[in-house]
């Protein structure tokens, strides 16, 4: 029995307490607002006192969050990406890589945070933004139009018990991907819009069980990109693109421009669309 009660003892110990910062100056004002009110000062007399009182306080709240941040890098754990996500390229390869979810963070995080005094809280908002777009009307031919996105903004708060707290601010559009419905679109943006905003105030590091993210099948876009707009695509859309340029809706410049987005324009494909000409001129 003796012997189950001293390990009781040593599993509920508790860390030792944090050493403060010295409040002395923010006590002394205190008891200087004390005397100016038992003398009956004049009211700006206490309005500078008071002014004072509350520098003083903001002063040693900043000081005590300080302190409590600096103890908290002391202890700063790594979060492990513990979470793998893998999707189809547009060139047909797959890519994969490992993440750190919201789970993994505060999993990690909480524990110090509250220790010494710390803790975190997020505000949201949403807008209607206007951009612009590049829509392809068919092969060869785009148009910029204007859209309307929404876009969220997550601010992470960081606080200490002393009052103090810092913020950031981090925004992003509605996530898109895949086949979700409004809904999950906005549930994906927030929660990873959160994950970023924390680890950014924090400064906390993830690191990879695993640093192997890509697929070995996987190619850049320049690797991707025809060394020149193949000719038998030209053929088929110069019909278009005269029609076009005749009518006057694009200029050859446009058609060039659209054509080495997706693969250089050769010599003899630029000289036959400048000798295109707008009709009437």
């Amino acid at each position: 029995m003796p012997a189950k009660k001293k390990e009781q003892t040593m599993i509920t110990r508790e860390a030792e307490p944090l050493v403060t910062p010295d409040a002395t100056t923010f006590t002394e004002i205190g008891q200087l607002l004390n005397r100016a009110l038992e003398k009956g000062s004049d009211i700006e007399t206490l309005e500078r006192v008071m002014t004072l009182y509350e520098q003083g306080q903001e002063g040693l709240a900043r000081q005590q969050f300080n302190h409590a941040f600096a103890a908290f890098q002391k202890e700063l754990p790594v979060v492990k990406k513990s979470k793998m996500a893998s999707f189809t390229t547009s060139k047909g390869g797959t890519m994969s890589y490992r993440y750190a979810s919201m789970d993994d963070v505060v999993q990690a995080v909480q524990p110090v945070l509250h220790k010494v005094g710390l803790s975190y809280w997020f505000e949201q908002s949403q807008q209607e933004v206007q951009k612009q777009k590049e829509v392809e009307l068919q092969p060869g031919i785009t148009e910029t139009r204007p859209v309307t996105v929404t876009v969220i903004s997550i601010t992470c708060h960081l606080g200490h018990v002393s009052g103090h707290s810092i913020s950031n601010t981090v925004s992003g559009p509605m996530d898109s991907s895949g086949k979700k419905n409004p809904i999950q679109q906005m549930s994906s943006a927030v929660t990873y819009l959160r994950r970023i905003a924390l680890v950014g105030i924090l400064g906390v590091a993830c690191t990879d069980e695993d640093v192997d993210g890509f697929s070995p099948d996987i190619k850049t876009e320049e690797e991707d990109k025809p060394s020149a707009y193949p000719d038998g695509d030209f053929q088929l859309n110069l019909p278009d693109w005269t029609a076009r340029i005749e009518s006057g809706r694009n200029t050859v410049q446009d058609i060039i421009i659209s054509m080495n987005s997706k693969a250089p324009a050769t010599p003899q494909q630029v000289k036959h669309l400048q000798s295109i000409h707008r009709k009437g001129h």
